[in-house]
């Protein structure tokens, strides 16, 4: 893999970064924690920057581990629903069979009379 290298503006100043990603992906990194820096530095105006940064890592941790319990959350939801369509495809498949058999064996059990022809 080509290491990407690609210089992005974060919180007014410029740095290199590199990764396997690409250029496009990056940036979108940089633009978020940007992002997330102002937000924070217009919160707390006075705030240097050495801690501005630690307080925006920890956002974006919280963020991060935020997401990963609501994914959490979801996934079990989404195994839950998976289990109850199985279920209902297997009732259903079951009822298709007992009312095919009704089906059968009504016709059995009601030999019908056969015309014969004028006697």
């Amino acid at each position: 893999m080509k290491k990407t290298r690609t210089a992005v503006n974060i919180c007014g100043k410029e740095y290199v970064m590199a990764g396997f990603e690409s250029e496009e992906y990056i940036h979108r990194v940089a633009i978020c924690v940007d992002r997330k820096m102002a937000d924070l530095k217009e919160q707390y105006v006075n705030l240097n920057p050495n801690t501005l940064s630690v307080l925006t890592a920890i956002n974006v941790a919280d963020d991060l581990l935020k997401l990963h319990d609501e994914f959490d959350a979801l996934s079990k939801e989404n195994e839950a629903l998976v289990e109850q369509i199985k279920k209902l495809k297997i009732e259903m498949s079951l009822g298709n069979d007992d009312q095919t058999s009704n089906v059968s064996s009504s016709t059995t059990k009601s030999n019908p009379k056969r015309f014969d022809g004028y006697k």
